[in-house]
């Protein structure tokens, strides 16, 4: 082994490498050592040392220098092992952390979706909500209805005597009416089996239909109902347009800007109806009442609706009468008129011969 590789860790120029000629290295290494010029002869490529003490005073210095070397060999080695450990952590922690963040983010988008379309479905039953139960409205109208149940739950009166309820849903008053209207019309009334998937409304009549000179005629009476009939006069039965609306006390009938009768619920003292699919309805009041003028003879498309709601607000359910053959009516002054009811292919309302109100009223299969 050349002599600049076996002591070359003695002298800093030649540690850990020498960079150029192998002379030059050498005699850089021995002028470090001290060797004096008599002790050595350096040629071309070998160096001749001549004393034995030489060279085991420069075998002494390695074998000194060897701890320095290892330790500094352990320290490089040792630091880069823990370089490496430190970087394959850091890795492996920059991995977990970018899937956590991106498993947080993916989360944070799906509960933002998730929100997003609870509030959509939420919205668009909202608007749906007067529609029947279907896909658009069933998460708004199952919230409303759990929410009303648990508002019930923790507002529940305190002794059975107690009358204060929380407000019903305006489906409680629907329900009351559709009820009311089965026990009135069900196996009675041919038109029955149409009317009871339909939904009454709160009111036939819009707002602006109602003249404005009868609101202000009403005052303080809020109209709870309208809708569009047909009058027929009591004589020569010859038919009119009018708007029958009804209030917590009185119904009025109504020739666009003038109230024609008003109708107390108090002196009502029937309702006829025919037990056909006609839209005939007879509203009975006292002869001896010098205001009226007779029993009122009425046609209405939504006679179902009309009349359950009106015998519910003038509180006369039981006063309904639905006849099979003919209805009879008082004119005035105790004079009688009649109005009879046949099945034929289509509505018709004629006055007959003999001075009866003569309806025709459509066959309906109900089967």
């Amino acid at each position: 082994m050349c002599l600049k590789d076996l002591y070359k860790p003695l002298c800093p120029d030649t540690w850990p490498n020498w960079q150029g000629p192998l002379a030059d290295g050498v005699s850089t290494l021995v002028n470090h050592l001290g060797y004096k010029p008599e002790e050595y002869k350096l040629g071309r490529s070998k160096i001749f040392i001549r004393f034995p003490k030489t060279l085991f005073n420069t075998e002494d210095a390695l074998e000194a220098k060897k701890p320095e070397i290892v330790l500094t060999l352990q320290t490089s080695w040792r630091g880069y092992r823990e370089r490496a450990k430190y970087k394959r952590i850091r890795h492996a922690v920059m991995v977990i952390q970018s899937f956590w963040r991106g498993m947080k983010a993916r989360r944070r988008a799906k509960r933002r979706r998730e929100a997003a379309n609870l509030i959509r479905r939420f919205i668009k039953g909202f608007i749906y909500r007067h529609n029947d139960y279907c896909s658009e409205n069933e998460y708004f109208i199952d919230h409303v209805r759990r929410s009303f149940l648990m508002k019930l739950s923790k507002n529940l009166p305190k002794n059975v005597l107690d009358k204060n309820w929380p407000t019903p849903p305006p489906s409680l008053i629907e329900m009351t009416q559709k009820v009311a209207a089965s026990e009135m019309f069900m196996d009675q009334k041919d038109s029955y089996p149409m009317s009871v998937p339909r939904l009454f409304l709160d009111s036939r009549l819009d707002r602006e239909q109602i003249n404005l000179k009868v609101a202000q005629t009403l005052g303080n009476d809020k109209v709870q109902y309208g809708v569009t009939v047909v009058k027929y006069d009591r004589r020569g039965f010859k038919p009119r347009p009018r708007q029958l609306l009804l209030t917590n006390t009185f119904a009025v009938l109504v020739d666009r800007t003038k109230i024609k009768q008003k109708i107390d619920y108090t002196a009502l003292r029937g309702i006829s109806v025919s037990a056909l699919s006609d839209g005939m309805i007879v509203l009975h009041m006292p002869n001896e009442d010098k205001k009226q003028k007779g029993d009122l003879v009425l046609h209405c498309t939504h006679v179902i609706e009309l009349v359950t709601k009106l015998a519910l607000m003038a509180n006369k359910t039981s006063y309904v009468n639905v006849s099979s053959g003919s209805i009879r009516f008082v004119i005035a002054r105790g004079r009688e008129g009649f109005v009879n009811f046949t099945r034929g292919s289509g509505l018709r309302v004629v006055k007959g011969k003999r001075g009866h109100l003569m309806v025709t009223a459509p066959n309906i299969n109900n089967s």
